[in-house]
């Protein structure tokens, strides 16, 4: 039952008989304590509820989520993820193609991993001469970064990716919604995570990124652009190095064997460099070459 503009159960808030609460719905966004930004904001784009915005989460609800130690989420995301469950259930925004890797679609010998390009090439749902790809390498500002992101445009073109049908973007470029929504893929390669997360967010970008996503264009990060797909990169309670929030996990890259899972309060993946996450509205599983 959808009884709040959030995501979060009014209906198992214990304020809501103690304080004659009706919730965020039944008053129209001014629940016992006063007006709910999160759902005046909701009530103005006449959206249901924050899983039909485009932007979920916006910063309002993301520090709601996932930042408030005393009255946010326990655990962090949850009532995101509630908004996505709602979404999906009137199939407003079902995606489900996200592919974070550690280290692209092949080795360091140039040896594909298969069950990883596999997923990536199923994802398309097309054939994949004809996909266009908005290649990004913006993290990619040291030597050895930029040698790595050539290397994964040549992994893309080794699946089958026609070169005409890559288009290599640097967020801060001129690039109108009409234009990023006509791509099938969009491609971060790996670099600096701090830099590329502080370009996104400084250019307002990382909003039409969310958009692709929703729309079901397949996201593929490697390294880096994987990095910013998790709720944070960084302390995650600190609101500067918040994510994307397409995965409600934390997550590390280039991990070995033996690396052990740190206790944060949402699930940790040590990814390896054999390894990929797809990632969906539900949730995510491992892919392993």
């Amino acid at each position: 039952m959808i009884d709040s503009r959030c995501g979060l159960h009014c209906t198992n808030c214990k304020w809501k008989e103690t304080n004659g609460c009706g919730g965020c719905i039944e008053t129209m966004g001014n629940p016992f304590y006063g007006e709910c930004p999160v759902a005046a904001c909701c009530q103005k784009k006449e959206l249901t509820h924050c899983g039909e915005c485009s932007n979920i989460p916006c910063n309002k609800l993301y520090c709601y989520s996932y930042l408030d130690k005393e009255h946010g989420d326990k655990p962090q995301g949850e009532r995101v993820a509630v908004c996505r469950e709602w979404a999906a259930a009137s199939s407003k925004m079902n995606w489900n193609k996200v592919l974070l890797t550690s280290a692209g679609f092949e080795d360091m010998d140039g040896n594909s991993k298969p069950n990883i390009t596999d997923c990536f090439l199923e994802m398309l749902e097309k054939p994949v001469s004809s996909a266009k790809v908005l290649f990004i390498p913006t993290a990619a500002i040291e030597d050895d970064a930029k040698e790595m992101a050539e290397l994964c445009f040549l992994e893309l073109l080794h699946t089958g990716i026609s070169e005409e049908n890559i288009t290599v973007y640097n967020i801060g470029e001129d690039l109108s919604e009409k234009e990023a929504l006509a791509f099938d893929v969009i491609y971060f390669t790996g670099g600096n995570t701090g830099y590329l997360l502080k370009r996104l967010k400084e250019t307002g970008f990382e909003n039409m990124v969310k958009k692709m996503v929703y729309q079901n264009k397949v996201y593929v990060g490697v390294s880096a652009g994987s990095l910013i797909a998790a709720p944070n990169i960084g302390n995650p309670f600190q609101e500067e190095t918040g994510g994307l929030c397409l995965l409600n996990a934390y997550l590390s890259v280039h991990c070995t064997k033996d690396m052990q899972e740190k206790e944060l309060p949402l699930p940790h993946i040590p990814l390896r460099d054999n390894q990929a996450l797809l990632v969906t509205y539900k949730g995510y599983r491992l892919i392993e070459d």
